[in-house]
This record gives structure tokens, sequence and C-alpha cells, in this order.
């Protein structure tokens, strides 16, 4: 059955994900448990002014099924799960009913779970306890043969259940049959969006492969398209932003040994380069940890 697929809200960092469920809604959907074959409408966006924003929204066309509410989470957030168990209840105010809800996450690294608090609210007296369990999808706990069973249209998401330090040669071949097979899947309008998607993530999952490397392995050069130049500014941004909080903990480590857990969670947390590149300088220069975590601690204006 045909699925609409409607933009609006803001996206975030999500862009690619969302790109990804515009075309193959159904293989995601299929990714976190749904049947094939359901009718579901998939949105993106926020939710009225409460500032809960989650990544996918799909809302089954019939009665009976599941609303599914999704997050795709790359890098770790310990209380992704509490946003998500939010999201679930606000909507559930906000549509004034209590529909079946299938709350999902799908984590492109173990590691990004393994930050996540468990979800479990309850009071001293033991009489009242809400609990939360959600569909948890690992992408790097799954071989690349499992996601193209499950549908060839995962293909994107593919590079996520490979080592991030493939060897270039080995990635060529990789990266190049993925292309190949994201062209015979969708029409050719609709493959060179598909082929910056997956240049996309390629670029983000393997951090020693240039955007001209990639450019070569995909056999096409997406400098050409508007999306293209999009995902490639999209890209750099993340890989800046990434680059600039891992040297901030390299800092740290070499200078005063083992990190606190605030401070790596602090730092991922940041969008803001010139924030970052303020807190590098003053890894380097601060006296001890805790003062870095003094600094860090402190409002910006």
């Amino acid at each position: 059955m045909k699925k609409p697929i409607t933009e609006s809200g803001n996206r975030g960092s999500d862009e690619a994900f969302y790109r990804l469920v515009k075309e193959a809604g159904e293989a995601i959907l299929k990714l976190v448990g749904v049947a094939p074959g359901h009718g579901y409408s998939i949105h993106s966006g926020t939710l009225k002014a409460k500032r809960v924003s989650p990544d996918i929204v799909a809302i089954p066309s019939t009665s009976g099924d599941d609303t599914v509410i999704m997050e795709f989470q790359g890098y770790p957030d310990p209380f992704i799960r509490y946003r998500l168990a939010a999201t679930a209840i606000l909507y559930c105010t906000q549509e004034k009913k209590r529909p079946a809800l299938l709350p999902a996450i799908i984590f492109t690294e173990r590691s990004f779970l393994t930050a996540a608090l468990p979800f479990d609210i309850s009071d001293v007296t033991g009489e009242f306890h809400l609990g939360g369990k959600f569909k948890e999808i690992v992408l790097e706990d799954y071989t690349e043969e499992q996601l193209l069973t499950l549908d060839p249209r995962l293909v994107a998401l593919v590079p996520y259940t490979l080592p991030k330090n493939m060897p270039k040669d080995e990635l060529s071949w990789k990266v190049l049959g993925w292309g190949n097979l994201i062209r015979g899947l969708y029409p050719q309008e609709q493959s060179p969006t598909q082929i910056d998607l997956l240049a996309l993530i390629v670029l983000n999952r393997f951090r020693h492969l240039t955007i001209e490397e990639v450019t070569a392995m995909l056999n096409l050069d997406i400098t050409d398209t508007v999306a293209g130049q999009q995902l490639i500014s999209l890209g750099r941004r993340q890989g800046g932003l990434q680059t600039a909080r891992e040297d901030i903990i390299d800092i740290l480590e070499v200078r005063f040994g083992r990190v606190p857990q605030e401070v790596i969670e602090a730092t991922e947390g940041l969008t803001d380069l010139s924030r970052l590149d303020a807190l590098h300088k003053r890894a380097a220069l601060v006296g001890s940890i805790d003062e870095f975590v003094a600094g860090l601690r402190q409002p910006q204006n």
C-alpha cells in the first residue's frame, strides 16, 4: 500500500535519517518490527509549542495499528529514553486519546545504547510506578546481509554494520556495490538523492575517508547536485564538530588522565563550534580537571 509522506517542522541534525525515511519509510518501519502492508503517513516535526521533537511519527491509516514514534540516535545521550517517553506522553495528551504506541530508538552504535539511562519512575511507597519499554535497534549489531535481507532499501544504513577503521581498499568495493544497488532499486530521478545520502553516512561513519575518495568510490560527483552540496556542507560541519569534541577530550586525557563521564557527555552535547574552540583552549591552559569542569558548567551568554 502506498504511504503518503509529508514534511513539517524542524528536523535539526536528523536530516539524513529523515531523507532516508522519505524514500524508504516502509523499510525503516520493518526494521523496528512493523509488518509490511500497513499504511502509514510519516511526519517529522515539533509537537505544538512544547519543544518535544520526535524524529519520526508514523501514523497508521487503519485503526488498530500502532502509531510509531521514532528516534534515530547517532551520539551518546543519557536521557534519550526519557525524551522519547515525554514525546509519547505528550502525543497522547495532545491527541486527546490513548492510541496504541510503538516508541522506537535506532542507535547507530552499541555504545550509544549503553550510555542511555534506564527509564523507570516510582515513588517511595511503591504504590505508583511508571515504566517504559521501547523497541530498540542497534545497527552495529546487524550484518550487512541481515539488513539487506530485511529490505534492500536499508542499504544506506549498511555502513553502520562495518568497523569504523575498515581499510580503504576494502571499503572502496563495498561503497561501489552499495551505489550500484541504489541505482537498481530507485528510478533514475530518485537515485542521485539516495546516493547523496549514502555518501553523507559513509563520510560520517568512516572518518578516515575524504569527500574526494567517497566520490570516486561511488563513481558519481555528488558535488554536482544541490542536494549533494547541502549534504557535504552538513557532513563537514558535523565532522568539524566531532573533531573539535574529540580534540578536547584528547587534550584532557593527556594532561590529567581519566576524563569524568560528565565532561564527555557535556562535550558531546555541544553544537556551537565557537564554544568548542574556547573549551579547546581552556583544556590546554587550566591547572586541573576540576577547573575545566567549573568553566564547563558556567552559563554562556
